[in-house]
Order: structure tokens, then sequence, then C-alpha cells
């Protein structure tokens, strides 16, 4: 029997009231649910961190969690947080002056004859000491999530970088400004070094408005 008008539009307004396949957004809603919960695993916020972490109520969101794994640590390398630009910027400064320290070297060295041997020691000092400070800040940063005890030997780790790179600057300067003056370069040379063996009670709190003055 032939459909009527009025069959054939029923028909169309069923299939239109008809409710879309929800596969696609089963997919959709499953993907944001895992992205939350990678997101949450990865990352969290001030109020979630343990005690010996907090250190700037200011920044409130951005953590790594809680590592216990050196391994762990490293792999944030690959994604983002609140140490992201810290640890980058000093890792790639560190590759950045190893790699001009070589090249100043292969460029400079043949064409000055009369460069002594205590010329490329006093140049090493400062280039190794711009090296170790931006390697051991790196580290520092990168593995300041692992536990107490780690982060706490990586915070010393971060001002001795820091007191090798002032004591690198102050070599070449002394060296060359008091070569026609041996007793002072001695004199300046021990003090410096003075300095640099006391460097580890720097990142003591109690002191911690000095560090700028010495």
């Amino acid at each position: 029997m032939p459909e009527t008008r009025s069959q054939t539009r029923a028909g169309t307004s069923e299939l239109r009231q008809r409710r879309p396949s929800t596969t696609a957004e089963t997919i959709v809603n499953a993907a944001k649910q895992a992205e939350a919960r990678i997101e949450t695993g990865l990352l969290q916020l001030w109020d979630q961190l343990e005690p010996w972490r907090r250190d700037n109520a200011y920044i409130l969101s951005g953590y790594r969690a809680t590592s216990n794994s050196y391994w762990r640590s490293f792999k944030s390398l690959f994604y983002l947080h609140n140490e992201s630009v810290n640890i980058w910027s000093h890792l790639l400064g560190a590759v950045g002056f190893t790699v001009a320290g070589i090249f100043l070297h292969s460029v400079v060295a043949p064409r000055y004859d009369t460069a002594s041997e205590a010329d490329l020691l006093v140049w090493s000092c400062f280039f190794a000491g711009a090296l170790l400070c931006l390697g051991m800040s790196a580290t520092y940063h990168a593995i300041s999530n692992h536990s107490p005890h780690v982060a706490k030997f990586g915070n010393k780790l971060d001002y001795s970088g820091i007191v090798f790179l002032i004591v690198g600057s102050y070599v070449p300067a002394i060296y060359y400004g008091f070569s026609c003056s041996p007793k002072l370069l001695t004199v300046y040379l021990s003090q410096v070094s003075q300095y640099a063996m006391r460097h580890c009670h720097f990142r003591e709190l109690t002191i911690c408005q000095f560090r700028s003055v010495c």
C-alpha cells in the first residue's frame, strides 16, 4: 500500500528527532578526562605542596609533584612547569659557555704565541666558573622536587655555582690588574680563595641579607 504524505512527514520528523550517535562525544569526553588526570598528576597547586617545598607563596600553580626519583625529576624537563625557564635558560647557557670557550681557544690561541700557560689558566677559570654556575643551577632546579634532603643538597649546589662564577670572574681581573705587583696579586687571590671556602654558609637564612654585600 503506498504511503500517504502524512505518514512520510511523520517518518521524517521521527528521524530528525532521533538522538545523534554519542560515539564522538564519548571519545572527546574521555580525552578531556585523561588530559585532566595527566595534568593533575604532573602539576600541583601551592596548597597541595609539602611544607618543605613552600618557599614562595606568590607562585600559586605549576608545581611538579614530589618525585623521590632522579629519573622522574629529569623527565620533567620535557613538559612545562614553573621551573622550566630556570632549568632550560641555565642549561643552554652552560652549553653556550662551553662551546664559546672551546671556540675562542681554537681561534685566539694560534694568533698569540706570547700567551703563557698562566693566561690560559686564568681565562679557563672564568669559563669554568660560568659553566659550573649555570650547570649546577640547572641541576638544582631540575632535582628540587625530589625530596627534602636532595633539595637541600641542590640548593648548596646552586649557591656554590654562584660563588664559582664570582671567583672565576675575579681571577682574570686580579691577574692582569696586579700583574706588575706580585705581592698584591697574591694577597687578593688569597682573599678571593678564602671567600670561596666560606661560601657554604651563604644558604643560611640568618645571613641571607649579607649575600649581596659579600
